[in-house]
Parts: structure tokens; C-alpha cells; sequence
């Protein structure tokens, strides 16, 4: 028992000192991904958090510091996630309100909230800046939101 204890522990140690290819490799697509979305504009905290990660998961690859490298890359994917989803809701939401046939009040109730998700977007809080945007987006079309 104590030797298969020991050979699983051998074994999962061999994967962690592997370089993170395919996870550095997820990282820098979903930056591109983000940038092409438009993260310079729309998601930049979160777009500036996944270059800091990768970044960083770049030293450490080169220093071969897999497992934190790795650990990185993965953070650098999920916060360009992010970017890509706050850039996708509140280009929603903008187009919407270019769009809109509503009346000038309605409208301007829905840039009012755009602009709040765009201030919860520069501040990182993508989950808010989504529902501000979906909220503005909605607004916009003329639905009815809670």
C-alpha cells in the first residue's frame, strides 16, 4: 500500500515538473481573443490583469517554475475571459442604444447605466459591469428588467 502511495505521489510530481505548454498556450490565445473584442476599451482591468499573469507565467516558465507558471497561465486565461465578456456586453449594450428607436428619456436612462457598467468594468468587477450592460442593453430595446 505505502509503495502505490508512493508511486501515485512519484507520478504526480512528474506532471507538475512538465512545462505548461498547452495552459501558456490557452493563456495567450484568450488575451488575443479579448484584445480582438475589444478589452483595450471595453474590459481593460481585467485585460491588464491577464497580461500581468501571463507575464508572469512567462518568468516563471523561463525559470522553470512550472507549477506556478502554470497556476498563472491559468488566472491569465480566466481574467481574459472576463475582458472578452465585459468587451461582448457592453458592445451590446452601445449598439443597442445607437439602435434605439425609444424616447429620449429611455435612452438616456440606459447610457446612464452603460456608463455605470463601463466604471464597474475599470474597476474590475466584470460580473456588475455585465448585468449594468445587459440591464442597458434591455433598456434600450424597450424590455423591462428587475
Amino acid at each position: 500500500m505505502i509503495r502505490i502511495a508512493a508511486a501515485l505521489s512519484l507520478v504526480a510530481l512528474a506532471g507538475c515538473a512538465t512545462a505548461p505548454t498547452q495552459e501558456m498556450s490557452d493563456a495567450r490565445q484568450s488575451v488575443q481573443v479579448a484584445q480582438e473584442a475589444g478589452a483595450e476599451r471595453y474590459g481593460v482591468q481585467n485585460l491588464r490583469n491577464a497580461r500581468e499573469h501571463l507575464q508572469r507565467a512567462e518568468r516563471e516558465l523561463e525559470l522553470r517554475y512550472f507549477s506556478s507558471a502554470r497556476q498563472d497561465a491559468e488566472l491569465a486565461k480566466n481574467e481574459a475571459i472576463k475582458a472578452h465578456n465585459v468587451s461582448l456586453a457592453l458592445k451590446a449594450a452601445q449598439t443597442a442604444i445607437d439602435n434605439s428607436k425609444a424616447a429620449a428619456e429611455i435612452i438616456e436612462q440606459a447610457k446612464a447605466l452603460l456608463t455605470a457598467a463601463t466604471e464597474a468594468a475599470a474597476q474590475g468587477r466584470d460580473k456588475r459591469a455585465i448585468q449594468l450592460a445587459e440591464d442597458a442593453k434591455r433598456k434600450a430595446e424597450g424590455m423591462t428588467f428587475e
